[in-house]
């Protein structure tokens, strides 16, 4: 498809012909635009499927992990019981209240079979595992009522300190029966309610059926894990897809744009360098108007550099050399011998003029702070941002800047301008010290300027 488009030229208007870029390149970007917000979309897809797998094996641990807490207090009361039961008094006759203080601390924490089974009835679990921890809690309930039962017993001979957390045991209350057994018998039916066979085989069914519990919810949550894989796994191949489709409009996009303008415009290149006017006639139609316009304005270049280039060495606002005047100049007297001060300036309060004064009146500072620098310390001064100035003196001594400084002050106060002024001094200036010599000039300049704000902040 060809298309013309006219060119004002001096002397007329001039066609130009060839096929458009715009024309080539726009149903290519709605391709690829489009490919882009699906991959976008696959991508972001393919994150949250992740997360959903990650917090699936996350929420699967902290359920088993809760499931085997049921067995984990299980057994550590049946250890510290056991040992009390066992030995329920010391060689010298005192009670053994080392394992009666931790069952009771542990009989107290939340982990006891019906408070987990409670939880667990709001987990999304299945009923299997339901089933099979709320046997669990069933067996440990029966095991912890055993232990009370028969610590009841050894209470009735030897009495439990009434100390925390002893205090905190719910013994049950004896039977008359029981209570009129004697010691010997009592101590004896202690042993075998919480160390007999059906103690026994309550432990097992605790172990059982919350390792059981525990391989259901590891089994579903494996299948979902799996599912979710099977998902993120397609997600991928369908992303690698698109990175492909992607990937082959790009280089038959590149081929294209090579023949028909990056090697007309590398031809350019080698015209360009030899000052010569550029081929009109090949290439694209926006690489036709580039070099129809290259060659009007090569005419104009000249005198647009010169322009150009007063522009970018002065500071439109107070007509000072700005910060490029300044760089080159500190580059070109690095390769010198003499001595030198750099001298760093920042107008204080300009902000405050800003907001109350308005720009305007901002402007005006900017000005009148100008005007100060430059008649203190002349020509080699400098604009190098908003408020900050910069200034240069010349095989000088010490000395000589302090009296400068000096003087500038009593002109900042006769023209009512407060500027923070800093300055480092090099009796041999060269390259490596240049940049040494402006940190120190700007950190003794940031001191004022903070003293300066300070002292007004005071007032």
């Amino acid at each position: 498809m060809k298309s013309t488009q006219p060119q004002q030229v001096a002397g007329g208007t001039k066609t130009i012909g060839g096929i458009a870029a715009n024309s080539l390149m726009r149903p290519i970007i709605i391709v690829l635009a489009l490919l882009h917000v699906a991959i976008i979309g696959l991508i972001m897809q393919i994150n949250a499927t992740s997360a959903e797998l990650s917090e699936t094996m996350k929420t699967a641990g902290q359920q088993i992990e809760e499931a085997t807490s049921v067995l984990a207090g299980a057994s550590l009361l049946s250890e510290t019981s056991t040992n009390f039961i066992l030995m329920p008094v010391t060689e010298h006759g005192e009670i053994n209240v080392a394992p009666l203080v931790a069952f009771a601390t542990e009989i107290q924490r939340p982990r006891r079979g019906n408070q987990v089974l409670e939880r667990f009835r709001n987990y999304d679990v299945s009923p299997d595992a339901i089933q099979r921890l709320t046997a669990a809690a069933g067996n440990a309930e029966l095991l912890k009522d055993a232990q009370l039962h028969a610590l009841a017993l050894i209470n009735s001979v030897y009495p439990l300190p009434k100390v925390y957390p002893l205090n905190q045991i719910p013994l049950p209350e004896l039977t008359e029966s029981e209570k009129a057994l004697p010691k010997e018998e009592k101590l004896a039916q202690s042993k075998i309610i919480a160390l007999g066979a059906v103690a026994n085989m309550n432990k097992r069914a605790v172990s059982e059926n919350t390792n059981a519990c525990s391989d259901i919810i590891k089994a579903n949550a494996g299948a979902k894990a799996a599912e979710i894989g099977k998902k993120i796994a397609i997600l991928r191949l369908i992303l690698l897809g698109g990175a492909g489709v992607i990937m082959v409009i790009l280089v038959g996009t590149f081929v294209a744009l090579y023949k028909q303008m990056i090697h007309p415009l590398m031809g350019f290149v080698q015209l360009i360098t030899a000052n010569q006017p550029l081929n009109e006639e090949k290439g694209l139609q926006e690489v036709r108007m580039v070099a129809s316009a290259y060659n009007s304005l090569r005419k104009r270049r000249d005198a647009l550099d010169a322009i150009l280039r007063s522009a970018a060495e002065t500071d439109a606002l107070t007509n000072l050399p700005n910060r490029y005047r300044f760089e080159q100049y500190l580059l070109d007297a690095g390769e010198s011998g003499y001595s030198l001060a750099i001298l760093m300036f920042d107008i204080n309060f300009l902000k405050e003029t800003n907001d109350t004064l308005g720009h305007s009146a901002g402007d005006k500072l900017i000005r009148k702070a100008a005007e100060c620098i430059t008649s203190c310390f002349g020509d080699k001064s400098f604009r190098i941002g908003g408020d900050e100035f910069a200034a240069v003196v010349e095989d000088c001594k010490p000395e000589m800047v302090q009296q400068m400084i000096y003087r500038f002050r009593e002109v900042g106060e006769r023209e009512n301008v407060s500027i923070s002024v800093g300055y480092a001094y090099a009796e041999k200036i060269n390259e490596a010290t240049i940049k040494q010599m402006i940190d120190e000039a700007d950190k003794l300049m940031y001191a004022e300027k903070q003293a300066a704000h300070h002292h007004r902040l005071a007032r």
